[in-house]
């Protein structure tokens, strides 16, 4: 007995002790959190019953700030202005032009540095960098010019090769027709890329078109008032349509006068299709700027100043180049090989039908001969041929 009292009170007293210990802990958390609780009231009370005090810092730094809404207008402000004028070497780069390095970008590039070194308003640099362009590929237009010369002189014998060539029933025939007219033009001095030298022109008329088009529509500064006559503003189109006109009337006497070579004989066909087309494009270029208009018309002038000195015995042999054949000439030698497309067509329509009935004769041959041998085996033998 004794013994059962004496674990009944030591048991008590442990769990007496282990309570004690239990709730220790919690009171302490509770002490804790009640003592945040109050030092964060507190601190919000504080905060709310004292105003924020205004630093310096803080007023600059909301003085300097650009709102949201004004940003717009600023980035746009950024983009279209610039401190530079038109008779500043680097203007057209700072207003987004005349960058990079393709035919556009040079030709922009060509007309700032002659507007800002010669000093001459925006019309008569356009003039001014269009003859630049001129007097640069004028060698290439006398070689095309002699080179033309030679193939009209030359014209049948060259004609009699390409017919051999067009008549040829193997390969073999063929390259001897080529061999030939190689051999003709090499005998006096003719070449083929010669007279495709000028087209070498059009990637630097498609740069002026576009530098002219975007400089236009910008517009570039002095653009609005350095025209002249009745198209005073380059940006604008021509009420008048009088530059269309200009570039017209010279494209129809260049073609007239044989083309810008001032030689080829050009046939009738062709001449009444060249004829009709630029007065067609006055209809296309109506809504052109008269920058790009001017760049046309100074162009077309140009062009058919060059044919009329190319007519001209004293400025061919000055330059070297053989004499002009005269339209007896021309004619003659136009009617010994096919003169126009029609004729042209026929030609070519004619020899292929040659052409296409030796094929069949050779065909029928070679038909005939297996049938015969066929024959010959029946009977026991093969037959040569």
């Amino acid at each position: 007995m004794l013994r059962i009292g004496l674990s009944r009170s030591i048991r008590s007293q442990i769990l007496r002790t282990s309570r004690v210990i239990t709730q220790q802990p919690s009171t302490r958390i509770g002490l804790c959190s009640s003592s945040i609780t109050s030092i964060r009231n507190n601190s919000t009370a504080a905060a709310a019953a004292a105003p924020v005090a205004s630093t310096p810092l803080a007023e600059e730094i909301r003085d300097k700030l650009v709102s949201f809404d004004t940003i717009p207008d600023a980035v746009d402000t950024l983009v279209t202005t610039t401190t530079l004028h038109s008779n500043q070497i680097g203007y057209l780069q700072s207003i987004g032009l005349a960058e990079g390095y393709g035919p556009t970008a040079l030709v922009e590039r060509l007309l700032e540095y002659t507007h800002v070194y010669t000093g001459l308003p925006w019309w008569a640099t356009i003039i001014a960098a269009t003859l630049t362009l001129r007097v640069l590929l004028f060698p290439l237009y006398v070689r095309a010019s002699a080179n033309a010369t030679k193939m009209s002189k030359h014209k049948p014998e060259l004609d009699k090769a390409m017919e051999l060539v067009k008549n040829a029933t193997n390969t073999a025939e063929q390259m001897k027709g080529v061999q030939l007219r190689k051999k003709i033009m090499k005998k006096y001095g003719i070449s083929t890329f010669a007279s495709m030298a000028p087209i070498l022109q059009l990637p630097l008329a498609y740069g002026f078109f576009q530098a002219l088009r975007k400089m236009a529509n910008v517009p570039v500064e002095g653009f609005s008032d350095q025209g002249m006559a009745w198209f005073e503003d380059l940006s604008q189109v021509d009420p008048y349509l009088g530059l269309q006109v200009i570039a017209a009337g010279a494209i129809i006497t260049v073609v007239r006068l044989g083309g810008e070579t001032g030689q080829n004989a050009m046939a009738q066909s062709m001449k009444k299709i060249m004829t009709f087309v630029p007065i067609l494009s006055i209809v296309f270029t109506k809504s052109f700027s008269a920058a790009v208009l001017l760049y046309f018309a100074a162009n077309s002038m140009f062009s058919l100043v060059q044919a009329l000195a190319f007519r001209i015995g004293i400025v061919r042999k000055w330059l070297g180049m053989p004499p002009k054949m005269t339209s007896e000439e021309l004619s003659k030698v136009s009617q010994k090989g096919p003169n126009g497309i029609a004729e042209w067509f026929s030609s070519f329509s004619e020899s292929q039908n040659k052409k296409a009935l030796k094929a069949a004769e050779m065909a029928d041959r070679k038909l005939e001969i297996t049938k015969r041998r066929k024959d010959s085996a029946k009977d026991g033998f093969i037959k040569r041929h």
